[in-house]
Formats: structure tokens, C-alpha cells, sequence
């Protein structure tokens, strides 16, 4: 063979290569999720049921969702993980896709709160749906059995003079503006007008003379309940405070308050630059078998979508996380707030 023929033979051959190679990365679903949404065995097993490859990439905060995938406006990834917190900013911004729900067989066996999407907020725009609900926790109220007796059932128990000294508090002011809110009974807990706000800033001083320390993160919540006579915890981690809490041995209890627990809900999405639609409902209602769901609250102490779990139970009331009418006044008031004797 000459070597001319010789080179065109082989360069013929490189390009089935690459061309076979491009056809099989072409054909891989790219998927972008919090660490714990897509791991391994269950990315092997759904390739294995649906012939489609997987490429994950993690992530680890709100804004680095939203700096990749606006920032190839949507052509980088394929489905996504958001909550509904943030998911209307990407519908607004178009970039993402409606859901053709009736492609999810799965999503009819999801429980009784999660079926009707036009009831859970932030997942539908105009009648379309756009986000799958997956993984959830409420933030609700860890007590001490051995402290607290009868059972709370409404968060103003942080309040209760009984307990001063004894409880801990999250330090965040977009949050306690809203439970707080809850607590006294306002509809909207994330848009307060000056009246409301003023009420919450009252009550919020009121508790800030009843609590302990406040905490950012869970580890630390656990130091001082260890080294502390601590009643009562408005639990901002959820279930991942109470499973950390009990494998130390603590006596707690968990508890959704009757006027409304805050919680977030992330939810799957597809993204605009979508390349195959199909894989993408596919890994989609493969997330809401209950298989990966009980692995998925197994694994994280999250609750899922499918199965029930001690983040909720099937009576008690939810409130969805959204945007608050002023993050920063809600800030600055919170300042205040703790700086107040």
C-alpha cells in the first residue's frame, strides 16, 4: 500500500474515531447538582435502565449555580438542581424549559403535596411547569425531651420565660424576620410592610432577651448544646441537626410548628440549551423512584419528594423559602436587633 493511501486510510480512520467519540460525548447528559443529588451508583444504574452517559459537575452555593449556567446561557448543562427560591430569577431570565410532566411516570407517585404543582410556589410561570420538587427540610424546632414537657407545637415557645437562658437561636435576619412573621401570624412572611416589620423587629428583641447564644452553623449549635443547659433549638440545619444531636446521645425531639414551618425545596430543571430533552426527562423521573429518594434522605437526612420522612409530616404546614421584599433592610434591622441590651 502506498503511502499516500496508507495516510488516507488512517486519517479516515482518526475521524471515525473522533466522529464516534463526539456522537458518544454528545450524547451525555450534563448534569449540574448539589453533592449528594447524583451519586455514583445511582448515575451507573440509570445509565445501565436508559443507555444514556452522565456527566455530573457539583456545586456548592446559590450563586455558583446561577454564574454557570447564566453565564453560557444554558448551553452548558442539560438539567439542573435549584430551589424555588431561585428558580422564577432563571425563568426570567429564560433559561430554562417548561416540563412536560406527563413524560414523568414517577411524578404521579409522589405524596399528596408535592402532586399538584400548580399548589407548590415557585415551580410553575404562566400555566407551565418548571421545576420537578426532589429534596426538601422544613426549619423546625429541636427540644429537649427531658427539658421540655408537654411537646411544643408552635415556635412561640422560644419565648416562653421558662426557658431564658435556654435557647438557641439562628443568626440570620431574612430568617427570623419570617418565622418570626409566622409566629404572628402574618400571611406573607417574605413581604412585610413597615407596620409588620416594625411588630417582628419588637418581637425579635423580645426573644433575643430569652436566648442563650445564637449559632451559624450546626457543628457550633452542637458545641453549645453540649457544654450548655440548652431547652430549645429553632433548628435552621432541620433533620441534619437532630440525627447529629441524637448520635451523641442527646434526648431531642423534632417538631414542624402549627403556624407554619419555613423549608426549602430543590427542584430539577431543565435548562434551555438542552441538547436532548428526552435523557433529560428520563434522569428526571429516575430521581423520583422511590429507590434513590429513600437513598437520597438515608444518605443527606433530607426529606424527598416520594417517601415520608421525619422532615414533615403528611398534615403538617409548610412554607416555602422565597425572596423577602428587603434583604438588606432585613439585615440592618438585625444588627440592631442583637445589638440591643
Amino acid at each position: 500500500m502506498g503511502l499516500k493511501k496508507l495516510f488516507l486510510r488512517m486519517a479516515a480512520i482518526g475521524l471515525g474515531i473522533g466522529l464516534m467519540t463526539s456522537a458518544a460525548l454528545a450524547a451525555n447528559l450534563r448534569v449540574l447538582a448539589w453533592d449528594g443529588y447524583a451519586d455514583p451508583d445511582w448515575v451507573k444504574d440509570f445509565t445501565a435502565a436508559t443507555g444514556v452517559g452522565v456527566d455530573v459537575v457539583f456545586i456548592g452555593s446559590d450563586d455558583e449555580i446561577w454564574a454557570k449556567i447564566k453565564g453560557s446561557e444554558g448551553q452548558d448543562f442539560d438539567v439542573f438542581a435549584v430551589n424555588t427560591a431561585q428558580l422564577q430569577r432563571y425563568i426570567k431570565a429564560d433559561l430554562v424549559s417548561p416540563i412536560d410532566v406527563t413524560k414523568l411516570a414517577n411524578q404521579k407517585e409522589v405524596l399528596p403535596r408535592f402532586r399538584d404543582l400548580t399548589a407548590v410556589s415557585g415551580v410553575t410561570k404562566d400555566g407551565k411547569v418548571y421545576g420537578i420538587p426532589f429534596c426538601f427540610d422544613s426549619i423546625g424546632l429541636i427540644y429537649d425531651t427531658d427539658k421540655v414537657k408537654p411537646a411544643p407545637t408552635s415556635m412561640s415557645v422560644l419565648w416562653d420565660p421558662a426557658y431564658k437562658g435556654k435557647v438557641l437561636a439562628y443568626d440570620n435576619g431574612e430568617h427570623n424576620f419570617s418565622f418570626t412573621a409566622l409566629t404572628l401570624g402574618y400571611q406573607d412572611p417574605f413581604n412585610l410592610n413597615e407596620e409588620q416589620m416594625a411588630a417582628v423587629k419588637a418581637k425579635l428583641v423580645e426573644l433575643k432577651r430569652n436566648v442563650l447564644s445564637f449559632y451559624t452553623t450546626a457543628d457550633e449549635a452542637q458545641q453549645i448544646y453540649q457544654n450548655n443547659d440548652v431547652a430549645l433549638i429553632w433548628a435552621n440545619y432541620g433533620q441534619q441537626q437532630v440525627k447529629a444531636l441524637q448520635k451523641i446521645g442527646a434526648h431531642v425531639a423534632y417538631v414542624n410548628p402549627s403556624e407554619g414551618a419555613l423549608a426549602w425545596l430543590d427542584n430539577w430543571v431543565i435548562s434551555k440549551g438542552v441538547r436532548d430533552n428526552a435523557a433529560a426527562e428520563k434522569w428526571i423521573d429516575f430521581m423520583l423512584s422511590k429507590k434513590v429518594s429513600g437513598e437520597l434522605s438515608e444518605r443527606t437526612g433530607f426529606g424527598n419528594t416520594v417517601t415520608e420522612t421525619g422532615s414533615a409530616g403528611g398534615n403538617d404546614k409548610l412554607v416555602w423559602l422565597n425572596n423577602v421584599e428587603d434583604p438588606l433592610k432585613r439585615s440592618d434591622m438585625w444588627n440592631e436587633i442583637k445589638a440591643t441590651p
